[in-house]
């Protein structure tokens, strides 16, 4: 009866089992968007404290991993407000592959034998290796999807600065995967 009553009083949540069922995935949602999994860590923390300080406000119409997302994401974009923003410097001999709206090479496809979790694990790589200002925009905008005017607004940054990020940020990471899976494909 003591535990009916505990999950009722919390909305049915279970906050003694959340870093058990949910810690990984929120880690790794906080870790591609940050620079360090220390700070990924920390908002992580602040997410789940915030939670369960929140907790009554759960009203169940998401599960509860995706209310614990939410809230982590609210921490994320926080934690991005608050830092100062990384410089962004063009290199004097900056490579673009993209020409007349178009890439100028084809992407190599790769390998039948490279599996879905070695390409995570290389687009995790690659975004690690853009410089900071390039990597967040990137991050913001294209996978978390937010619109141009609220990634200006979160990296005071202008829009032409966010395209350009952005533009750059894509034909790197294009360029490094291509690289890494052709080298991939030799070996195969």
């Amino acid at each position: 009866m003591g535990e009916q009553a505990t999950t009722a009083s919390t909305g049915g949540l279970d906050p003694a089992g959340w870093v058990a069922s949910h810690g990984e995935a929120m880690f790794a949602y906080a870790r591609l968007r940050l620079p360090t999994a220390e700070a990924a860590e920390e908002v992580v923390q602040e997410a789940l404290l915030a939670a369960f300080r929140s907790r009554g406000s759960f009203d169940g119409r998401s599960s509860e991993r995706t209310w614990l997302i939410g809230v982590l994401r609210h921490k994320v974009l926080d934690a991005l407000r608050a830092t100062k923003k990384a410089p962004f410097q063009l290199d004097d001999k900056e490579e673009t592959c993209f020409c007349k709206g178009e890439y100028a090479e084809p992407m190599r496809t790769w390998p039948d034998s490279v599996g879905l979790k070695e390409v995570q694990e290389s687009v995790r790589a690659a975004l690690d290796r853009l410089p900071e200002a390039m990597r967040r925009a990137l991050v913001l905008r294209e996978l978390d999807g937010l619109p141009g005017k609220a990634v200006c607004e979160i990296l005071d940054i202008s829009p032409t600065n966010l395209w350009t990020l952005v533009h750059r940020g894509k034909a790197r990471l294009r360029k490094m995967l291509s690289e890494e899976f052709a080298s991939t494909g030799d070996r195969g």
